[in-house]
């Protein structure tokens, strides 16, 4: 028996994963939706087009991980700032990722690919959001005071009630994005 064979029956069985090696493992296609996943090192693994709905994913290693197409929908994603930042350094794709109500102040993210991602009441303070694909993005209720929107793709994101004082957003698209009472002023 192989070992995607192994686990699929493991899984089926209801037996934990939590911290288990994944490390390198072909998960391409795998139904993992609402599978503890804490701390499970998953570097190097493929996951792409896997269903990962409601997964649980907490302090799991992504390292390398391909996430391309995976559906992520409920996926609890937290990650330590350090581990986030190592993912944008290395132009990894954090599209899809709840990052709700993280403390992010000063992080650079330009660049980087977070469609879908959930950063509300997320604190982006003086972010670096140069550049970044944010299409249909959360930021509801988000600090954004003092972010560098330039040139970001912001279309359909949900900007409601966010704070966005001093913000930054010139040659940035916009469309469809919702801004219903966010306040947005300079000092």
């Amino acid at each position: 028996m192989n070992a995607t064979t192994e686990l699929k029956q493991k899984i089926a069985e209801g037996h934990s994963l939590v911290r288990a090696d994944l490390s390198g493992m072909d998960l391409s296609g795998m139904d993992l939706s609402a599978v503890d996943l804490t701390g499970a090192n998953l570097s190097n693994a493929n996951l792409s087009n896997a269903n990962l709905t409601n997964a649980m994913l907490g302090a799991a290693n992504l390292t390398g991980a391909n996430l391309t197409g995976a559906n992520l929908d409920g996926a609890q994603m937290e990650l330590p700032i350090s581990e986030l930042q190592k993912k944008i350094g290395n132009a990894q794709n954090l599209s899809g990722y709840n990052l709700a109500g993280y403390n992010l102040e000063g992080i650079d993210l330009s660049g980087a690919r977070l469609a879908g991602a959930n950063l509300s009441g997320a604190n982006l303070r003086d972010a670096d959001l140069r550049g970044a694909y944010l299409y249909e993005t959360d930021f509801t209720n988000a600090n954004l005071s003092g972010a560098d929107f330039t040139g970001a793709q912001l279309r359909r994101a949900n900007l409601t009630g966010s704070i966005r004082i001093n913000t930054t957003i010139r040659k940035s698209a916009l469309k469809g994005a919702y801004i219903a009472g966010a306040t947005a002023y300079t000092d």
